[in-house]
C-alpha cells in the first residue's frame, strides 16, 4: 500500500500531466472553455496531492486552496503569504467557473483562457516551490 506522500506526489505527477497535455493542449487548439476546465482539473489535483504530501485527507470537493495554505501555515515556515492569497484567488475563480466553462453556460475567450493557463502554471509552480519538490 502507498504512502501518503507517494500518493500525494503521483497526484501532483498527475496535475503536472493535465496541465501540459490538456491545458497547453487545449490552448494550442484555441478551445478557450476547455483549457479553463482543465486549468480547474490541474489545480484541484495539484492542491490535493500537495495537502496529501502534508499528511493531510482533503475533503471531495473543487476549492482545497484554503485548506492547503491553513495546513502549509501550520506545518511550515511560510514566508511568501501574498503567494498564498494568490493561490486561493485562483483556485476560488476556477472552482467557480469550472460548471460555466464545462456546459457552455459561458463562453470563456482568449484573455480568460489566458489567464487560466498563467494562473494555473503559478500554482504548480508555487505550490511545489512551498513544499521544496522537484
Amino acid at each position: 500500500m502507498k504512502s501518503m506522500q507517494e500518493e500525494g506526489i503521483r497526484l501532483v505527477q498527475e496535475a503536472e500531466s493535465i496541465f501540459r497535455r490538456d491545458v497547453q493542449g487545449a490552448w494550442k487548439d484555441r478551445d478557450f472553455n476547455l483549457v479553463v476546465r482543465r486549468a480547474q482539473e490541474a489545480v484541484e489535483i495539484a492542491l490535493k496531492g500537495a495537502l496529501k504530501i502534508m499528511g493531510v485527507d482533503y475533503p471531495k470537493v473543487h476549492d482545497v486552496a484554503q485548506l492547503f495554505t491553513e495546513q502549509l501555515r501550520q506545518k511550515r515556515k511560510v514566508q511568501d503569504m501574498k503567494a498564498l492569497q494568490r493561490i486561493e484567488e485562483i483556485s476560488l475563480w476556477l472552482a467557480q467557473s469550472r460548471t460555466p466553462s464545462f456546459y457552455f453556460e459561458h463562453e470563456y475567450g482568449t484573455e480568460d483562457a489566458e489567464k487560466a493557463l498563467e494562473d494555473s502554471a503559478f500554482v504548480l509552480t508555487e505550490m511545489k516551490k512551498l513544499l521544496n519538490i522537484s
